[in-house]
């Protein structure tokens, strides 16, 4: 009779518990007790939207998991194939689907992303989200003419868990660091010259395109804002906004907030349509690329189009036969095929995994958390912005570095136009687009944050000769107080290279 109702009572506490569980998934949106682990850096921000990385549908193919793994993977290069095409990826996806390459499949499978890189599984992944062991290389270069070992003097007594060591070899994004690249910056001093950024020196030396207009800022807005709204403004707002460069390119207020109803003209429909708010889509109709690679980068990924949103309820009953009886079925069912997961939403501060201030200015990342619309100020943008949420010790040590010295010379009128280095100038530095040639800001910071070789190219070089970029991007402890000193040790990439390449040319 004991072991009786003990059995009642614990299928009654696992019914009422799986019951919970059901409620706070399907009902409630919360799916992150489905999470098996937790997910690797950055995704966290995407990861309530499953079927982001997991488009297959559950019940297709279930028994499949080729099928399954192939759609993985199909998402995981959705959103990164661009940046391997910029990087000059050096081991593409290409060059191992030939059949040629079958022998090393069974090695590392490296038609996958996932053969390298396994989500959910903290326990063995690494830096940049690798869970293999740190001597992979080992698998292709130790064999036959691809032993590195023979190939390559220099490298006769090292262990295959230095390859990806700073400044020597990363598997996609070797630009900075390959052989060629590295003899020809091979005798640069440590300081150039003219140590000057010059995307941006150009651009300060053409003149800021921000020619502050003349006239009363606040007659000019009355021009497209509705009262209401003028009663909300501050003076201050208006005052910015006359000395910006919005107002010098003629953008008014219904520009942003009412931008359909400016574009008409018509103060009825800008008074319908006013938002004090104003959403990314607004700011990516004047800056595409800045917006654009925003929703690559860390503070703007769950814009970014492959993010899975919400599955539609209309979709959901049609695909279960129930098409056209939205009316008729009880509402937790209704609630249970709407799938109320989470919309598009700015990256949380209370979310981040990274060291962040409690008293951060703002609780989501959106264009207005760094750029105040009404003043354009790209000044605070490059410095203070950045420190009013990031107090790790690298962005805290900034302020005593010689790079902020020369940001603070260059505005104080004392340093060259372009020699003053802010956070924004190394972690969004200004780049050509590859199609256009237009010059814009990019704001993905993994343009240059992981390997941090990828920083060496649009960054470093500006100022700094390759070998001391390579030695100083390898020295944690340097790199930690934000570069005030010298790097401590020689990463000999450079004289490696240099040689091989010398006793080569003598043996022709």
């Amino acid at each position: 009779m004991r072991n009786a109702l003990l059995w009642i009572l614990w299928l009654t506490a696992t019914l009422l518990g799986a019951g919970a569980l059901g409620a706070a998934v399907f009902l409630g949106g919360d799916r992150s007790p489905l999470a098996p682990g937790e997910t690797t850096g950055v995704h966290h921000q995407v990861e309530l939207a499953c079927e982001t990385c997991h488009a297959a549908d559950p019940w297709d193919d279930f028994a499949d998991s080729k099928a399954q793994l192939k759609d993985l993977n199909k998402t995981c290069r959705g959103c990164h194939d661009d940046e391997l095409k910029v990087s000059n990826d050096s081991h593409p996806r290409k060059k191992f689907r030939d059949p040629r390459m079958a022998d090393y499949w069974a090695k590392i499978d490296a038609r996958d992303c996932t053969s390298c890189h396994v989500e959910h599984a903290p326990e063995i992944t690494r830096p940049m989200g690798v869970t293999l062991a740190e001597d992979f290389c080992v698998a292709c270069h130790s064999e036959g003419d691809q032993d590195v070992r023979v190939n390559r003097p220099s490298h006769a007594g090292l262990g295959f868990d230095t390859c990806a060591s700073a400044g020597c070899h990363n598997f996609h994004d070797n630009r900075a660091i390959y052989e060629d690249f590295l003899v020809k910056h091979a005798d640069e001093p440590w300081l150039k010259d003219h140590a000057v950024l010059p995307l941006r020196a150009a651009r300060l030396e053409g003149g800021e395109p921000i020619a502050k207009i003349r006239g009363d800022a606040l007659t000019l807005a009355q021009a497209d804002a509705p009262a209401e709204a003028l009663e909300r403004t501050l003076e201050a707002q208006l005052a910015g906004w006359e000395g910006s460069a919005h107002a010098a390119g003629g953008v008014n207020c219904a520009g942003c907030h009412a931008p359909k109803g400016a574009k008409k003209g018509e103060a009825e429909k800008i008074a319908a349509e006013w938002d004090d708010a104003v959403e990314i889509k607004t700011c990516a109709k004047c800056h595409r690329s800045e917006a654009q690679t925003f929703t690559e980068g860390r503070h703007g990924m769950a814009f970014n189009k492959n993010v899975e949103g919400p599955r539609k309820l209309k979709k959901r009953l049609k695909a279960v036969g129930l098409k056209g009886m939205e009316e008729e079925l009880p509402a937790a069912i209704l609630a249970f095929l709407d799938d109320p997961s989470p919309e598009d939403v700015p990256m949380q501060v209370s979310r981040a995994r990274v060291a962040l201030a409690p008293d951060a200015p703002h609780d989501a990342l959106t264009c207005a958390s760094c750029h105040d619309p009404h003043t354009a100020d790209t000044q605070f943008a490059r410095v203070e912005a950045c420190a009013s949420c990031h107090v790790d010790d690298h962005s805290r040590a900034y302020f005593d570095s010689p790079h902020y010295a020369l940001f603070q010379a260059e505005a104080a009128g004392e340093g060259a136009p372009g020699s003053g280095v802010g956070c924004a100038d190394c972690h969004m530095p200004r780049l050509e687009h590859p199609d256009t040639g237009q010059v814009f800001v990019t704001h993905n910071q993994n343009e240059t944050l992981r390997p941090n070789e990828k920083m060496i190219r649009p960054t470093c070089l500006s100022c700094h000769g390759l070998g001391f970029s390579i030695d100083a991007l390898a020295d944690a402890a340097l790199v930690r107080g934000n570069f005030a000193g010298k790097p401590s040790a020689r990463i000999e990439s450079i004289d490696w290279a240099v040689k091989r390449v010398t006793t080569e040319g003598s043996r022709q």
